[in-house]
């Protein structure tokens, strides 16, 4: 599953017998996907779009049983706040496999987003893997993705602990909800 279509970068993993799902708010980022770049009509996984919120999508839907849900909504300047919450948590979980993991790719230049999935994922007892990006060069931008999953064993493969880094936390952040949100509090 892919929260956030973009260019459809993400389709270029799918392999034969894979079925991506893709998530996508803005009609005419699916437009501009299919008609200005190939990802998508490249990958050799069959692709679905669902037109409409992510989040209330993802209600109305049955169990999806994905390995791997990429939440990449947040690097832009507008917050989808809905898509990084307790209750949005409880969503995804409901379409993940035991062994899945949530990807958030967290990447903002403005905001502090790891620490907001640490807290939401420690909550409710879950484990969580910061994968920090860092190169050298100056036309490719450095990435945060938390990964997260019910089976702390996923998140300890030695591919993902070698690359794992610790979550800075931020002092009384708590855990967002629907109810309660602070993005002030996650300003860099």
């Amino acid at each position: 599953g892919v929260i956030g279509l973009g260019a459809g970068t993400l389709a270029v993993y799918g392999k034969a017998g894979d079925t991506y799902r893709m998530y996508e708010i803005n009609p005419q980022v699916i437009e501009l996907a299919r008609s200005e770049f190939t990802f998508m009509a490249d990958s050799a996984a069959t692709i679905e779009t669902v037109l409409g919120d992510a989040r209330l999508s993802m209600e109305r839907e049955a169990p999806q049983g994905f390995d791997v849900l990429a939440v990449d909504a947040f690097s832009g300047d507008s917050v989808p706040v809905h898509l990084i919450t307790a209750e949005a948590m409880e969503v995804y979980l409901r379409h993940m496999k035991p062994d899945g993991i949530i990807a958030f790719h967290l990447t903002n230049r403005f905001l502090s987003l790891p620490p907001v999935v640490e807290n939401i994922a420690r909550a409710k007892g879950l484990a969580v893997a910061l994968i920090r990006d860092e190169n050298d060069n100056p036309l490719l931008r450095n990435t945060d993705w938390v990964l997260v999953s019910r089976n702390p064993e996923v998140l300890a493969q030695p591919a993902i602990r070698s690359r794992s880094t610790p979550i800075d936390g931020i002092p009384g952040l708590g855990v967002w909800t629907d109810d309660f949100n602070n993005l002030y509090a996650v300003l860099k």
